[in-house]
């Protein structure tokens, strides 16, 4: 081909100096990106207690409804210091408990849940 030496294409200036800092760019958005999600969900508002154990309390219900098919009826008050609800208060976000809270069926409500 001609006038192309050494593999560059004509017209096209390689500048390395240049090339360096749009890459520490490309890498630090992608790396932002990655760490910026646990941070995101860690500062959003996470829900109370209550709200926990009202939607595992709905989740039993419904899931119970859904195998035996026939009235069940509510599962006893969840204690608010039960592990399963200081994990929710502390890995979900108000925002995904309020949507488990809307859901009609367990997997439904399961779709809300990250």
């Amino acid at each position: 081909m001609m006038g192309l030496r050494g593999g560059s294409r004509p017209g096209i200036q390689e500048n390395p100096a240049r090339d360096v800092p749009a890459t520490l760019a490309i890498v630090f958005l992608f790396v932002g990106l990655a760490a910026g999600r646990p941070v995101v969900r860690r500062l959003s508002r996470h829900p109370t207690p209550e709200r926990c154990a009202a939607m595992l309390d709905r989740y039993a219900e419904q899931e119970a409804r859904a195998r035996d098919r026939r009235p069940v009826l509510p599962p006893p008050a969840r204690s608010l210091d039960a592990p399963e609800v200081t994990a929710c208060v502390r890995e979900l976000l108000d925002a995904e408990v309020a949507c488990a809270l809307r859901a009609g069926w367990a997997d439904e409500l399961e779709r809300c849940l990250p």
